[in-house]
């Protein structure tokens, strides 16, 4: 027990301190040689081998605590009243055995370790603080009990132990100015001769010098991965354990590194994807020297309805550039409870986006964030408080190189407009539904050759309105089928698991949703925005377009409200009925023609109330006279639109028939079926009612 403390198995008192000793006799020493055996292990009967299997992990990492220590008088300094310990660098993958290492191997006689959750009051009991591992990884939500745990032991003057994994940050920071701090040193020579003479012999012994001579430097035996390790103490001897181990590492050494030749993991088609290249290739340039921090972009922002594949994007990012991808999401920041902990959730996300930089920052749900502009209630000045701490860590992070940020949402007008910025989001991109070529290609690079390309094609077609996260989950759950059954995963299946049956469409339905679509695709070429794609399903359409800059004028607005009344128009103009399909939710035709409205006469100073300014007005909260206004303006306007597209009658029908049959047309499709469509600066007269 008076070994100096660079030997980090002199508190385990069963370690021989006599290793060159030979008890055998020297014809058997000789004999065991020969044979490949350590006489150094043997006992009498010429056995090495100890007669238990020992948790070689477990003592590995006793003697790496034990080192941290060095002396039993390190250990009984640690034992005092009121005394508060951290140990660092501890594995997650042992925090479940500390407990039993110290009570049976390092605490001195009377002493007990207790996990700080069981409620134990002896007179010499430390309190052990761990953190909560799953599958050997320490969650947020596990350092966030942590934090409880903490403020238990330090409710009495017990000795409290604080067990941390690498350099991770205390949960409660203003205890680390008030106690002492070891951190477990890392693998070396000594840990590991400690460690066989308990493993790989009978009398405590083994040959150390010849198993020292064949073990890897220090430095590479830092390098070693666990499954390594373990493996080579599986063979029969301490000096063919260290033969192991130098191979192990010889072969990985000789191995081509990976990191060279980067696989490239962003497969997806579209805008979005072609930026997240982008800016991979820009982060690995970086990465080379090859350009500043400074002329690159720093973050993008994905948003787009649910299951279009943002978190998926984000993760390729990380894989493709071959670096950490940290995520977190405001939903997990808000778990923790009351503010003060959501904003140190927050700061701890950010914070370990530095320690592993260079890397990925994928912020999901940052629209739960707010705005410090929305209409007050009691949680404004809570999400005032919010939105300014989000913003310090973006303004923190952004002077930081190598760590690029990825946002993502739903719903981008809910946020903050200083956090949608350049400078805190420097590119801002939609994630639409998937194409039809998309579509496909997700198809294909989930089934392989399962399918035929000309049935992936078509269920491609029947698929348009469902996201990528549907295609996954269809994809696993007919895989799964199939393999239970017994049957081949073939397009039947997969259909069904699609919701696409090959069954008799509604060719009605679906022609009435094109001409809705359609309907709105012209009224916006007519006023000169760019219409993307253009959509159809049984169970929807969809148009994307990008509406050129304005003035901020009244007859701006007009034309927007004409253009989201378009689809209803469309249909009255053919059918002389109008379906529910402009209706619904929050972002319905009738939602966004509603808000749009209102924001005229109650925010922008153009509308029946002049300069007065009112904040936005919620639908079902208008009193009367205002319900009777929003209704006849968004009549006025339907019959706008109407007016529109009567000149277009023939047109509108022929292109919803093609429609129907390609259910997708892409910006030169639409280009191809309204180029002698004339543009215009304002709309038509009102048809006569």
């Amino acid at each position: 027990m008076s070994a100096p403390p660079e030997q980090p198995h002199s508190l385990l008192q069963h370690l021989s301190e006599q290793p060159d000793a030979r008890p055998l006799p020297p014809e058997l020493w000789e004999a065991l040689e020969q044979e490949g055996a350590d006489p150094y292990a043997c006992d009498n009967t010429g056995r090495w081998l100890p007669g238990t299997d020992l948790p070689a992990d477990k003592l590995l990492l006793l003697l790496r605590i034990a080192a941290a220590f060095g002396s039993p008088a390190a250990v009984d300094a640690q034992l005092a009243r009121g005394a508060v310990l951290i140990l660092r660098n501890v594995p997650a993958s042992g925090f479940s055995s500390v407990e039993n290492l110290l009570n049976h191997a390092l605490l001195p006689p009377g002493w007990q370790a207790y996990d700080a959750r069981r409620q134990v009051q002896l007179p010499q009991r430390v309190t052990l603080a761990v953190p909560s591992a799953r599958e050997g990884e320490v969650e947020q939500r596990h350092f966030d009990d942590l934090q409880d745990l903490i403020i238990k032991g330090l409710a009495h003057s017990q000795p409290l132990w604080i067990c941390l994994p690498d350099e991770m940050a205390l949960p409660a920071p203003l205890v680390a100015e008030h106690c002492h701090q070891l951190a477990l040193p890392q693998v070396n020579a000594d840990f590991l001769i400690g460690l066989l003479r308990q493993t790989h012999s009978r009398t405590g012994r083994i040959d150390e010098a010849a198993t020292r001579a064949a073990l890897p430097p220090n430095g590479q035996l830092q390098e070693l991965s666990t499954a390594a390790l373990s493996f080579a103490l599986r063979a029969p001897t301490a000096k063919k354990m260290a033969q192991c181990l130098s191979q192990a590492l010889a072969a990985a050494a000789a191995s081509p590194p990976e990191a060279h030749v980067p696989r490239e993991e962003i497969t997806g088609i579209g805008p979005a994807y072609d930026t997240a290249r982008q800016l991979v290739a820009d982060l690995r340039l970086w990465a080379e020297g090859g350009v500043a921090w400074n002329e690159i972009p720093h973050s993008l922002l994905l948003f787009g309805l649910p299951g279009t594949g943002k978190s998926y994007l984000a993760r390729a990012m990380g894989r493709s550039a071959r670096v950490n991808c940290i995520e977190t999401s405001c939903a997990e920041w808000q778990a923790n409870g009351h503010l003060g902990n959501l904003l140190l959730a927050m700061r701890r996300s950010f914070d370990e986006a530095r320690k592993n930089a260079p890397c990925i920052l994928f912020l999901d749900e940052i629209d739960a964030i707010g705005s410090r502009d929305s209409a007050g209630d009691n949680s404004a000045s809570y999400r005032r408080q919010v939105v300014a701490g989000f913003l310090e860590q973006m303004d923190r992070i952004s002077r930081e190189e190598g760590i690029m940020v990825v946002g993502a949402c739903n719903h981008p007008e809910h946020l903050d407009p200083a956090v949608l910025r350049a400078g805190r989001f420097d590119i801002k991109i939609q994630m639409p539904l998937p194409s039809m070529a998309m579509l496909q290609h997700l198809l294909a690079e989930r089934l392989q050759d399962a399918v035929q390309e000309e049935d992936l094609q078509q269920l491609a077609r029947d698929s348009i309105g469902k996201t990528a996260a549907d295609v996954d989950a269809a994809v696993r759950s007919a895989r799964s089928e199939a393999r239970h059954s017994g049957c081949p995963l073939d397009l039947q299946l997969l259909r069904r698991h699609l919701g696409v049956t090959a069954q008799e469409e509604n060719q009605d339905l679906l022609y009435r949703i094109a001409v809705h679509e359609s309907g709105h695709a012209i009224a916006a070429w007519i006023f000169g925005e760019t219409v993307n794609q253009v959509r159809v399903a049984a169970a929807g359409g969809t148009i994307e377009r990008d509406v050129p800059p304005n003035a901020g004028l009244d007859t701006d607005f007009d034309r927007q409200l004409y253009v989201h009344l378009a689809g209803r128009a469309a249909e009255r103009l053919v059918f002389n009925t109008v379906s529910a399909g402009a209706g619904g939710g929050a972002t319905s035709d009738l939602a966004q023609a509603a808000r749009i409205a209102l924001a005229v006469d109650h925010e922008l100073g153009l509308g029946a109330y002049g300069n007065g300014w009112f904040g936005p007005q919620d639908p079902a909260q208008l009193a009367e006279p205002d319900r009777k206004r929003l209704r006849e303006k968004l009549d006025y306007a339907e019959d706008h639109a109407r007016a529109l597209l009567y000149p277009h009658q023939q047109l509108l029908k022929d292109m919803a028939a093609d429609l129907v049959q390609k259910r997708e047309f892409d910006a030169k499709a639409v280009r191809s079926w309204l180029r002698d469509v004339p543009r215009k600066n304002g709309p038509e007269q009102v048809l006569d009612q």
